[in-house]
């Protein structure tokens, strides 16, 4: 969900390394910003970009500051050209509408953004959640198996990984549990043309799609999921949110290797989540859309 900004918000500037380029703020979400910004027609190169990931900026971590108010540190996510008359794009210069995540916030003096105050009440209900979580499963003496370690966590991840591309997962434990509770279950055709449809999506909206179960909306409200359904797929996206930013840490300078290794995660994280929804509920978070 995004949310239009305050008059006040809306000139920035954007630093990209020691370049620097005025900016206009579009819109805000939870996750981050939508930025309207012209470039240089010689930074992207003599033939320009034909896909984001070709474009010098997509992937970057940059500073954006807001005129009179925070400055945050955000991702470059998407990038795509912007077609607006109230906007000049010259020979010599091209204007682009960039997707932006917030990596973290500058604070200043502004406290009072809608995105803002989203991310901070998505961070304290997932601390209560993880909380409450945790004490849970320490009283039941299974808190050491079901929160490992975060080591542990990425070496099972990269072995999920390797198991994925070779076909050699046998989702066993996700098949008997999707069988007995009416979910989708792996290695079926219906789990295959979902996957298949959601391949067919921008990485963007995979990430969002995965990311949306990490706090209440209306959406999750439609889906009418049980309160098991709720604790099983927030933990998969909670570990999600972990295994990308691993995931970046480790691949941000190969940025090929990065995106074949998230096209492969995702597949994982959407296969898990899947098989915690029935066939009603996949439909419906498989064609969930985004404004």
């Amino acid at each position: 969900m995004r949310f239009s900004v305050a008059p006040s918000r809306v000139k920035a500037q954007l630093r990209v390394g020691k370049d620097a380029y005025k900016a206009e703020v579009l819109d805000e979400s939870m996750a981050g910003f939508a930025i309207a910004v012209e470039i240089p027609r010689r930074k992207l190169g003599e033939q320009g970009f034909v896909c984001e990931a070709d474009c010098p900026l997509f992937g970057e971590i940059a500073r954006l500051t807001l005129t009179g108010h925070s400055a945050y540190e955000i991702q470059i996510i998407s990038i795509v050209p912007r077609e607006n008359d109230s906007v000049s794009t010259t020979k010599s210069r091209v204007s682009l509408r960039l997707g932006t995540r917030v990596v973290r916030e500058i604070y200043g003096e502004d406290r009072n953004s809608v995105g803002r105050n989203l991310r901070l009440m998505a961070a304290m209900a997932l601390a209560v959640l993880f909380s409450i979580y945790c004490t849970v499963q320490s009283f039941s003496g299974q808190l050491a198996s079901m929160v490992p370690s975060a080591d542990i966590a990425w070496n099972d991840m990269v072995k999920q990984w390797q198991m994925l591309g070779s076909s050699e997962r046998s989702w066993r434990k996700e098949i008997t549990h999707a069988t007995s509770h009416g979910y989708v279950v792996p290695n079926t055709e219906e789990m295959t043309k979902l996957i298949e449809f959601s391949k067919s999506l921008p990485t963007l909206h995979r990430v969002q799609k995965v990311m949306i179960f990490q706090q209440d909306s209306k959406f999750l409200q439609q889906l009418n999921l049980t309160a098991d359904q709720v604790l099983s797929v927030r933990k998969i996206s909670m570990e999600a949110s972990a295994a990308m930013e691993q995931l970046w840490t480790q691949l941000k300078h190969d940025k090929q290797v990065f995106e074949e290794r998230l096209a492969i995660l995702l597949v994982e994280l959407e296969t898990r989540i899947l098989a915690n929804l029935n066939p009603t509920q996949a439909e419906m978070w498989m064609h969930a859309q985004f404004g």
